[in-house]
C-alpha cells in the first residue's frame, strides 16, 4: 500500500464524476482512474438521498440523507475516491429536469457545481447520465445539464464572482465526458465501435501491489450502499467502459487523456519535485520502507519550494501521509468517555507510535521536544474546551426546503464538518521537515462480539428532549405524549418549560424535574386539550438546567455497523395534528419489511398493534400442531409492512397461511413491494389473483384523484374517503404500482401525473372467501408519520372490520 501511494504522487491530474444520487457513481471506472491511473478522482453527487427509500431501516428524509453520506464516504475509503456534494435536497423521483430545477432552483445548484469544479480543478469531468429523457429520472437529467453548463461557466471569471471573492479561481477542466452505459443500452458496444467520438477503456485490470482488481475493489465500494440494497459482486477479468467525448480538446489517440501533460512538468519548477520523485520510487525497499525517509523529506522539501498552487497544498500532505506510514507512526487522541458536553472541558489523551528506528520528535502540543521512542507509546494529556454547540452535519443546523441553507460558503461541497475535537501535533523528522496535522479525539472500546469499536468523541448538548409520540394524532378532545429529557451532564435542576400555542391548551406548561445525573432519564406527561378551532401545530419546549449550551434540541443518532455513529438535531418540539377518523378495529398483527414508522401511526388510531414474525409463527405451527392461520385469528387485519416480499424470507412459506386467514374472514392489507431479484415469490404470486408489479408511480403529492368505485365499501367505511382526504400530502402520491389485473380485483382509486396516463394499481381489493385482500402502493409509510390526516382516514378503513 506504500508503494502503491507513492506511484501516486508523480501523477498530477483529476477528474471530477457528476451525477445526481448516492449509487449513481460508476465505482468501476472511480476505482480505475484513482488506483489504476493513479489520478487524483472525486465524486460529484448533487443530493444527499434524502428522498428515496431505506431498505435497512425506518429513517426517511433528513435521517437518510445522513446515513447515506456516511455510506458514500464509507465507499470512498475503499475505492480512493474524494466526495462532494451540492445543497440539493432529493424531494423524491422526478420525472422531468424542469420538475426539478423549479423545485431546487437552477441556479443556486449551477452555482454550487461550479464551486466544486474551481475547489477540485478537475482537468476531465464525467457525467453518469445524458441531459435528456433518456435519463430516466429529472435528477439524472438534471445533473447532466448542469455538468455541462458548469463546464463552460467554471473558467470564466464573471461567473459568480462571490466565489472569487471568497479566495476561489476560475478553472477550465480540459474535457467533458458522458459514461453510458450497457445497462440502458445494450448496443452500446457496437456503437462506440463505429463512433469515433466514443472510447473504450479495460477497468478491470489487476494491481499486484493492493492483490485485487479494480473491478473487485469496486464491487465492495458499491456494497457499502446498503440502505438501498446495492450488494455488488466483485468481478475479476475484463470490464469495458465506454466514455463519449463531448466538449474540449478531443484526445489524442485512444487514450482519455491522450494529450495533456500529467506530469510535474505541467508545474512551474516542476521539474525539480520530479527529479525527487524519481529518486524516491527508484531506491525504494519493501522490506524496510523507513529507509525512504530521507528520500521522501528531499521531496517534501521540492514541493515547498514551489509557488502556492492549489495542487501543491494537496499533494503536499500526501507526502507527510507516506512519512508517517513508511516509519509505522500513529497519531491518535483519545477520551474516556463517548461524548463531551457543550462547555465543559474535555480531558484527553493524545498517543503517539512509531514503530521503526527512524529518529523522530514530538514538538507539540506541549511545545517542548520530546522523542518518540521506538515502538513505544507515547502519551500525553491534553484538555479542549468543547465548542458551545453540538457536533452535527452542518446542513441540517438550518430549517430548509428542496435547498439545503448553509450559512458558511466554506462548507458548500463539503460532504461533512470535521469533528470538533481536534488535537493538533508537529512531528520533526531527522532531516528536519515536520508533519502538523490534528488528531480527531476519538472514544475507544472493546465489544465481545464486533472486537474494536472506535466512535469520533462527539460533542452533545446538556440534555436531549424527545416526546413519544413525537406526531400527536389528536382524535377527540384531548390526548397525551410523555416528555423524556435525557442528560448528558449533571444538572442541579432541570425545568421542563412547554410553550403554549393556538388553538390547543398546553399543561402543565412547566415541571420541576429535580436533579438528573449524567446519563439519566426523567419523564412528564403532557395533556393536550383543543380549544378554539385548533389547527397543525407545534409546541416547542425547553429545558432549563443551568448548563452552558443549548437546552431545546431533540438529538436523534444513527446507529449502524457499515457506517461511523452519527447524531443530528431537531428543535425540541412535537406536533399536533387534529384527526376525525373512525376505526373499528381493536388489534392489527404487523409484519414488518425493510422498516418503517407505520405501527406507530396504526397506534394513534387507538389501535392495538403486534409485530409478528413468519418464521417464528410457522416455527409454533411446527411445535404445536396447530395451523399459523389460528394464531393470526385474533386480529382484525394483518399488515405487511413496505417491501416485505423482498426481504422477509419467510414469507414464501407464511404466504399461503395468510391468504387461509383471509378465506376464514381476516382483512389482508399488502403495503408496495419492488419488482425486483430479490422477491421471496414471483409477483403473480403474491397476491390470490395474480397481477404483475410495475415501475408505475404518481410523483406530484397533488394530483387529483378520481374513484373509479367510489360505492366500495374501503372508500365508505366507517370513513367516507373524499378528494378532500387527499390534500396536504407529502412528495408522492404512490410507487410501483400493479398493472395487468386479474378481473377479480376492484381498483379504488385513479390518479396521474400531468400528461400522463392515468394509473389504476394505486389501491386494489378484493374478496376472498369470509374476508378481504387489499394491495397498497399508496406511499402511506410517508404519509401517517408526516400526520396526514387524510392518510389515516384511508388506512382506518383498510384495517376496519367488514
Amino acid at each position: 500500500m506504500i508503494l502503491h501511494r507513492m506511484q501516486k504522487l508523480p501523477v498530477v491530474g483529476s477528474v471530477l464524476y457528476i451525477a445526481a444520487h448516492p449509487d449513481d457513481e460508476n465505482t468501476r471506472l472511480i476505482t480505475w482512474l484513482g488506483n489504476g491511473m493513479k489520478l487524483r478522482t472525486g465524486y460529484l453527487s448533487l443530493t444527499r438521498g434524502d428522498g428515496g427509500q431505506n431498505l435497512i431501516g425506518p429513517e426517511l428524509g433528513d435521517a437518510l440523507g445522513v446515513i447515506r453520506t456516511e455510506e458514500l464516504l464509507a465507499a470512498r475509503r475503499i475505492d480512493g475516491g474524494e466526495q462532494y456534494f451540492t445543497r440539493a435536497v432529493d424531494f423524491g423521483f422526478s420525472k422531468n429536469a424542469a420538475e426539478t430545477f423549479g423545485k431546487w432552483g437552477k441556479e443556486a445548484v449551477l452555482g454550487d457545481v461550479v464551486r466544486v469544479i474551481r475547489r477540485f480543478r478537475p482537468d476531465v469531468v464525467i457525467t453518469r447520465f445524458p441531459p435528456t429523457r433518456e435519463a430516466g429520472h429529472g435528477h439524472h437529467e438534471a445533473s447532466a445539464i448542469l455538468a455541462q453548463e458548469a463546464f463552460d461557466l467554471a473558467g470564466d471569471p464573471n461567473a459568480y464572482p462571490e466565489q472569487l471573492k471568497q479566495g476561489l479561481q476560475p478553472w477550465q477542466p480540459r474535457r467533458l465526458f458522458f459514461n453510458g452505459s450497457t445497462w440502458w443500452r445494450k448496443d452500446l458496444a457496437e456503437v462506440a465501435r463505429k463512433d469515433s467520438g466514443w472510447y473504450t477503456v479495460d477497468v478491470g485490470g489487476y494491481d499486484p501491489l493492493l492483490g485485487q482488481s479494480y473491478t473487485e475493489i469496486a464491487g465492495r465500494s458499491r456494497s457499502m450502499h446498503k440502505s438501498q440494497g446495492f450488494g455488488a459482486a466483485e468481478t475479476r477479468g475484463e470490464s469495458l467502459e465506454y466514455l463519449k467525448f463531448l466538449k474540449g480538446d478531443r484526445p489524442k489517440g485512444n487514450n482519455l487523456f491522450g494529450g495533456m501533460d500529467l506530469t510535474w512538468g505541467r508545474m512551474q519548477g516542476g521539474q525539480h519535485v520530479q527529479n525527487a520523485l524519481d529518486k524516491l520510487l527508484a531506491s525504494y525497499d519493501l522490506r524496510r520502507p523507513e529507509q525512504s525517509v530521507p528520500q521522501l523529506e528531499q521531496v517534501a522539501a521540492a514541493m515547498d519550494a514551489l509557488p502556492e498552487s492549489p495542487w501543491k497544498h494537496y499533494a503536499r500532505p500526501l507526502v507527510d501521509q507516506l512519512l508517517l506510514a513508511a516509519t509505522g507512526t500513529v497519531v491518535e487522541a483519545l477520551a474516556e468517555v463517548p461524548h463531551a458536553v457543550t462547555g465543559d472541558t474535555v480531558h484527553a489523551t493524545l498517543h503517539l507510535l512509531t514503530r521503526s528506528t527512524a529518529p523522530i520528535a514530538c514538538t507539540a502540543p506541549a511545545g517542548s521536544t520530546t522523542p518518540l521512542p521506538a515502538n513505544q507509546v507515547l502519551r500525553l494529556p491534553v484538555d479542549l474546551a468543547a465548542p458551545l454547540e453540538p457536533d452535527q452535519p452542518y446542513w441540517l443546523k438550518e430549517p430548509h426546503g428542496n435547498l439545503f441553507t448553509v450559512l458558511d460558503s466554506a462548507l458548500i461541497g463539503l460532504p461533512a464538518t470535521p469533528d470538533a475535537l481536534q488535537v493538533p501535533y508537529a512531528l520533526r523528522f531527522a532531516g528536519g521537515t515536520v508533519v502538523k496535522g490534528t488528531a480527531p479525539v476519538l472514544y475507544r472500546t472493546v465489544d465481545r462480539v464486533k472486537g474494536d469499536v472506535v466512535q469520533p468523541c462527539e460533542v452533545v448538548p446538556p440534555a436531549s428532549l424527545f416526546a413519544n409520540p413525537g406526531l400527536l394524532m389528536v382524535t377527540g378532545d384531548s390526548a397525551q405524549t410523555q416528555v423524556t429529557v435525557e442528560a448528558f451532564a449533571r444538572l442541579g435542576r432541570a425545568e421542563l418549560t412547554c410553550e403554549q400555542v393556538a388553538g390547543w391548551g398546553i399543561a402543565p406548561a412547566r415541571q420541576d424535574l429535580g436533579a438528573l445525573g449524567a446519563g439519566d432519564f426523567r419523564s412528564a406527561r403532557l395533556t393536550v386539550k383543543a380549544e378554539d378551532r385548533p389547527e397543525r401545530n407545534g409546541p416547542y419546549m425547553h429545558v432549563a438546567c443551568g448548563h452552558p449550551g443549548p437546552g431545546d434540541l431533540t438529538r436523534h443518532v444513527i446507529r449502524y455497523d457499515h457506517i461511523p455513529q452519527r447524531s443530528w438535531y431537531t428543535p425540541a418540539a412535537f406536533r399536533i395534528q387534529p384527526l376525525h377518523a373512525k376505526v373499528n378495529a381493536k388489534r392489527v398483527g404487523y409484519i414488518m419489511g425493510a422498516g418503517d414508522n407505520v405501527p406507530q401511526a396504526l397506534e394513534q388510531l387507538g389501535v392495538a398493534v403486534d409485530v409478528l414474525d413468519p418464521a417464528t409463527l410457522l416455527l409454533r405451527q411446527g411445535e404445536t400442531g396447530a395451523s399459523a392461520a389460528a394464531f393470526l385469528k385474533p386480529y382484525d387485519a394483518i399488515v405487511t409492512g413496505i417491501r416485505a416480499y423482498n426481504t422477509v424470507a419467510a414469507l414464501k412459506e407464511m404466504n399461503p397461511v395468510l391468504m387461509q386467514y383471509v378465506k376464514e374472514g381476516g382483512t389482508l392489507v399488502v403495503q408496495y413491494t419492488t419488482l425486483s431479484n430479490d422477491m421471496v415469490l414471483p409477483d403473480s404470486l403474491i397476491g390470490p389473483y395474480p397481477f404483475h408489479l410495475t415501475r408505475g408511480r404518481v410523483t406530484e403529492e397533488d394530483a387529483p384523484p378520481a374513484f373509479p368505485n367510489p360505492k366500495h365499501a374501503l372508500l365508505n367505511t366507517p370513513n367516507k374517503i373524499t378528494a378532500a382526504d387527499f390534500e396536504g400530502w407529502v412528495q408522492e402520491r404512490g410507487l410501483y404500482f400493479p398493472g395487468d389485473l386479474d378481473p377479480h380485483y376492484t381498483p379504488l382509486i385513479t390518479w396521474n401525473d400531468a400528461g400522463e396516463p392515468p394509473l389504476n394499481g394505486a389501491l386494489v381489493a378484493c374478496d376472498l372467501g369470509k374476508g378481504r385482500y387489499v394491495y397498497t402502493g399508496i406511499s402511506f409509510f410517508r404519509q401517517l408519520p408526516a400526520g396526514v390526516p387524510g392518510a389515516y382516514r384511508l388506512f382506518a378503513n383498510l384495517i376496519s372490520r367488514r
